[in-house]
């Protein structure tokens, strides 16, 4: 069964950051260390665009439920961020991309590894009067997004662990 809808009322928009990064830098681990340093807990990507020299992004494939096949694209090469949107809850950036080269437009969930060409240009706004995090979900297997009274820590730090590649092992291991 999958999970119910979620609907949260009173965050009011907070800060808004614009952030330019460069030649060479980590996407998203470059927007999980820019949210710590600004104090961006809960948030959304308004906005972005820019390109990148490496690719790194999943997303699923076929429309079985739960979804257990995913892609998983990842080149060096340069390619057009023509979009780029997300939530961050507790820190965990959760994130998804709309690329193009010459011929094709594609895209997907955010990874570690999409480096920078020349620049990316992004919008971050933070969210107020809520509390949000990712929690498993059994059916999927994916961490969906909740409300929380209060927050959990692994090690000390937020739980950065989102990747469709984690997805798809997990819900391997559940087969055997």
């Amino acid at each position: 069964m999958a999970a119910p809808q979620m609907i949260v009322r009173g965050a009011r928009g907070g800060t808004i950051i614009i952030v330019r990064l460069g030649y060479g830098d980590m996407l998203l681990e470059s927007l999980q260390a820019i949210c710590r340093a600004e104090k961006i807990r809960n948030g959304v990507i308004l906005t972005g665009f820019g390109s990148l020299t490496d690719v790194a992004v999943t997303g699923v494939l076929g429309p079985a439920f739960p979804p257990r096949r995913f892609y998983n694209r990842r080149s060096p090469r340069g390619v057009e961020i023509l979009a780029i949107a997300g939530v961050i809850a507790d820190y965990h950036v959760h994130a998804h991309l709309v690329l193009c080269d010459k011929d094709r437009a594609f895209g997907g969930h955010l990874e570690p590894g999409c480096r920078i060409l020349s620049l990316a240009e992004i919008v971050i706004m933070r969210l107020d009067g809520v509390k949000l995090a990712r929690r498993l979900d059994p059916v999927t297997g994916q961490k969906l997004l909740r409300t929380v009274r209060s927050y959990r820590r692994r090690n000390g730090r937020p739980d950065q662990e989102g990747s469709l590649l984690t997805v798809q092992k997990r819900l391997a291991r559940r087969r055997r």
